[in-house]
């Protein structure tokens, strides 16, 4: 009967330490990404900065999305707001899910942006991670060329730098 509860304490023990949960980090992330499905379809580079304070249950952030060549060229900043879970012994990965707003600028016009975003940063060293993102945001800037609006979902990849 020991060896049972030894066996059971042991295996809880090993499987609690690479279990999902809030992180025990603060620190501050500048990134910068790239939407590959929209920069080969546009053929305009889409490119993506923020910045992002990340605490231990969740983070906040602000950034800039840039398409120079689209039609009326198009640039939006938008904040998101979300939870922040980590996994590894060392926080080696990072799970982040939230809802975003913003403004969307096409010519002269301003459009609003609301949506959600998910990510996942995994650590290539200490300071460095690779990001892989996704977001759904309904955005009322297809007004621009005349369609209706409608949600666009879109998925990048980046370089997350801490500080």
């Amino acid at each position: 009967m020991k060896t049972i509860k030894l066996i059971l304490v042991l295996l809880v023990s090993t499987v609690s330490v690479g279990q999902i949960r809030f992180g025990e980090k603060e620190y501050f992330n500048a990134s910068f990404m790239v939407d590959p499905v929209a920069t080969w379809k546009e053929k305009s580079p889409n490119i993506t900065t923020e910045l992002e304070l990340v605490e231990y249950w969740g983070y906040v952030k602000i950034g800039i999305q840039v398409l120079p060549d689209l039609e009326g060229g198009y640039f939006d900043y938008a904040g998101g707001l979300g939870i922040n879970l980590t996994s590894g012994y060392f926080e080696e990965v990072r799970y982040y899910g939230g809802v975003r707003l913003g403004t969307i600028f096409r010519g002269d016009e301003r459009y609003p942006l609301a949506g959600i975003e998910g990510g996942i940063d995994f650590s290539l060293n200490e300071k460095t991670s690779l990001r892989l993102r996704a977001t759904g945001d309904h955005r009322e800037d297809m007004l621009f060329s005349g369609a209706d609006p409608k949600v666009i979902y879109s998925g990048s990849i980046g370089i997350v730098r801490k500080f």
